[in-house]
């Protein structure tokens, strides 16, 4: 049976498009290690919890939602709703599906050019 702690981890692993492979190799692990956390029969300690912190800030990951769900219970039920950056406007600031975060993932993740380049698409369509 998974954990919400495993499912929040599945879902950023997820919005990345990496495998649990993946991840274990970022985050110094087995894959089967990820495994467990996902489904609940292990936790990470510490020293875990502190790398995936690390690995998934870029995509607005804090131990609080990962950990206990804070962000969520201040919102509305079904909808995945993260900051995604400092100094915007409040409905900027968070993504509103899984898509968006997705999205934002595929972003962060690009070479400045290649964001700038969706950036140029995405003004064109306009």
């Amino acid at each position: 049976m998974s954990s919400p702690f495993g499912t929040r981890l599945k879902e950023f692993r997820d919005a990345r498009g990496w495998s649990q492979e993946r991840v274990g190799f970022e985050l110094e692990v087995s894959k089967a290690t990820v495994s467990k956390w996902e489904t609940g029969r292990a936790e990470p300690g510490l020293a875990s919890l502190a790398k995936i912190r690390r690995l998934y800030a870029s995509d607005g990951l804090s131990l609080d939602y990962l950990i206990d769900d804070t962000y969520a219970t201040a919102k509305p039920r079904g909808e995945m709703r993260r900051y995604v950056g400092e100094g915007t406007r409040e409905s900027a600031k968070m993504a509103q599906n899984p898509d968006e975060m997705a999205l934002l993932t595929r972003f962060r993740a690009a070479s400045p050019v290649r964001r700038r380049s969706f950036l140029n698409l995405l003004s064109d369509s306009a």
